[in-house]
């Protein structure tokens, strides 16, 4: 018995760190705070659009739960035929979203990867140079209602989107 309340405790310490952390990326930012915006003749850059017939294009689902987190992660991936995406995710634990991320930017998919460049978070212009506003995904399977593909570094696991109407939003 004592084991168990040692694991309850040590997960309810992770979960609520983890939450906390996720949750910054969702809190509006206090009045009078500094903001930190990207560079002043950086411009959203325009997006290139997507080969005609491109199978990846439509609004993805994916659900998903990640190691440390309590709770799943839901993402709404939205993919345009003129380049742009939309990405909104969550972090869902019962009724309760614990946090939400809304990004926008431009998307490619060279040779079997999808390429995600995220210009805005949250409705704010980033330094989109930086590697960190990047995501690369090697596609494992595309079909017209699925599509799997992982992160494009070692051990990364498996994700499954489902293609959902554009009207779709997430629950």
């Amino acid at each position: 018995m004592v084991g168990l309340g040692v694991w309850r405790f040590r997960s309810g310490v992770v979960c609520t760190v983890t939450c906390l952390a996720l949750a910054g990326c969702a809190i509006p930012r206090p009045d009078g705070s500094a903001v930190i915006p990207a560079p002043q003749h950086l411009t959203e850059p325009i997006c290139t659009a997507a080969p005609a017939g491109s199978m990846l294009v439509g609004a993805w689902y994916i659900l998903r739960k990640q190691t440390g987190v309590v709770g799943e992660i839901q993402t709404l991936l939205t993919l345009s035929a003129d380049g742009k995406m939309t990405q909104q995710t969550r972090v869902k634990q019962g009724r309760n979203i614990r946090s939400e991320l809304r990004e926008s930017g431009c998307w490619d998919a060279p040779a079997g990867k999808l390429v995600l460049r995220t210009h805005r978070s949250n409705g704010e212009l980033v330094d989109y140079r930086d590697p960190i506003y990047v995501s690369t995904y090697i596609i494992d399977r595309n079909d017209a209602k699925r599509a799997v593909f992982r992160e494009d570094k070692a051990e990364s696991r498996p994700m499954t989107a489902q293609k959902v109407h554009a009207s779709f939003r997430l629950q």
